[in-house]
């Protein structure tokens, strides 16, 4: 191969490699939009052994375990967004850079951390 192919070849090379990694960095959500907090947590209540699933929206309609909760975004920064349901009680979601990570219920003053999973449990399964 000649000199001037390999250095195209590098070139190239060394492009593609520079841009996935700028795209990549596209991707992650900017901890300072609300929209970080969009997506689907699982967290278990300390009451019980359930797992339970809270979806935000795009619109940042909440969901727990697929029912939605009537909310109003009534602050957020860079770590925290705070919902207020129709009844007062506050729910707040924490993060940290990269995801969130607990979910505070002020009706049952209660802090749960959201559990790593990349898939979606909504109860957990029989046992005999």
């Amino acid at each position: 191969m000649k000199p001037r192919n390999i250095a195209l070849v590098v070139a190239s090379f060394l492009t593609g490699i520079l841009t996935s990694k700028k795209l990549h960095e596209q991707d992650i959500p900017d901890p300072g939009n609300p929209l970080f907090f969009v997506g689907t947590w699982n967290y278990r209540a300390d009451d019980s052994d359930r797992i339970h699933t809270i979806e935000i929206r795009p619109n940042l309609d909440l969901f727990i375990d697929s029912h939605q909760v009537r909310v109003k975004v009534e602050s957020w920064d860079k770590y925290t967004i705070t919902f207020l349901d129709d009844y007062g009680y506050h729910i707040r979601i924490r993060a940290n850079e990269q995801r969130p990570i607990s979910i505070y219920d002020e009706t049952d003053n209660e802090t749960y951390p959201i559990l790593i999973s990349n898939y979606k449990i909504t109860k957990n399964p029989k046992t005999d």
